[in-house]
C-alpha cells in the first residue's frame, strides 16, 4: 500500500505551488492567524480533483489516512483540500467511523475549515443517519468551542435542500443560545435563519413549547424580516 506520508507530501507540495503571499495574508485574517499556505478555495478544490484522479487505483481508508495526517498537520489548505477529496468519493462518506471525525475535530482552529468539514462531510453521512441530531446534540456540549460551531453550521445544513428539520434544530439552538464564544453564536444565528424560512406557523408552535424568552426575541427579529 502507498504511503500516506508521501502522498501527503504530494497534497502540499502540489498546493504550494499556487501559493500567494496576498492569498496567504488575506486567508490568516479571514481564519485569524490560522496557518496557511496562501491558496484559494477554487484553487483548493481543483487540486482535489486532479489527486483523485491520479489517485483513482488507492483504497478509501488510504485516503483517509491522508486526510488524518493532513488535520494533524493543522495548515488550512492541506485540511480543506482533504476535505474535498473525500467529498468526491461521497458515496464512500458513510464509511468513515465517528471516531474518526471526533480526532479530525480536535485539530479545526477556524471557522472555514470547520465549516466545510461541516458541510462536504458531516452533513451528507447524518442524512443517512437514522436520528441525525444526535450525535449533534452530543457535540453542543463539548469544551472544544469548533465543535459547537459544528454541531449548529450542521443543524443549519441538515436544513438546505427542501430538508426541514425545525423540531430538532430548536433543541441545538437551545442548548448553545448562551454560548459566550461569538464564532458559535453565529452559527447559531446561521441555524434559527434557516428555522426561519420554514412557514411561520412551525416557529411560532415551537416557541410556544419552549419558553426561552431570548430565543424568542432572536426568531422573532428573523421572521420581521421574512415579512
Amino acid at each position: 500500500m502507498t504511503d500516506p506520508n508521501n502522498l501527503r507530501q504530494t497534497l502540499r507540495d502540489r498546493l504550494a505551488t499556487a501559493a500567494d503571499e496576498k492569498c496567504r495574508e488575506k486567508a490568516e485574517r479571514l481564519t485569524s492567524g490560522a496557518k496557511c499556505l496562501g491558496v484559494t478555495v477554487p484553487q483548493i478544490r481543483a487540486t482535489a480533483k486532479e489527486l483523485k484522479k491520479e489517485w483513482s487505483e488507492l483504497d478509501f481508508e488510504t485516503i483517509c489516512q491522508v486526510a488524518d495526517l493532513c488535520f494533524e498537520n493543522e495548515c488550512r489548505e492541506e485540511i480543506l483540500c482533504a476535505i474535498f477529496l473525500l467529498a468526491l468519493h461521497k458515496k464512500r462518506l458513510n464509511e468513515i467511523k465517528w471516531d474518526r471525525i471526533n480526532r479530525w475535530t480536535l485539530h479545526l482552529d477556524n471557522w472555514e475549515t470547520c465549516d466545510q468539514l461541516s458541510s462536504n462531510i458531516l452533513t451528507p453521512i447524518l442524512l443517512n443517519n437514522t436520528n441525525p441530531f444526535m450525535p449533534l446534540e452530543q457535540m453542543a456540549l463539548s469544551a472544544n468551542k469548533w465543535e459547537r460551531r459544528l454541531s449548529a453550521a450542521t443543524a443549519a445544513n441538515l436544513n438546505h435542500g427542501g430538508r426541514t428539520y425545525p423540531t430538532e434544530t430548536f433543541r441545538i439552538c437551545q442548548q448553545l443560545l448562551t454560548d459566550k464564544e461569538p464564532m458559535v453564536n453565529k452559527a447559531v444565528d446561521w441555524a434559527l435563519r434557516e428555522i426561519c424560512q420554514k412557514p411561520p406557523e412551525e416557529v411560532t408552535s415551537l416557541l410556544k413549547q419552549n419558553k426561552n424568552t431570548a430565543l424568542e426575541k432572536r426568531l422573532e427579529s428573523y421572521l420581521a424580516k421574512r415579512k
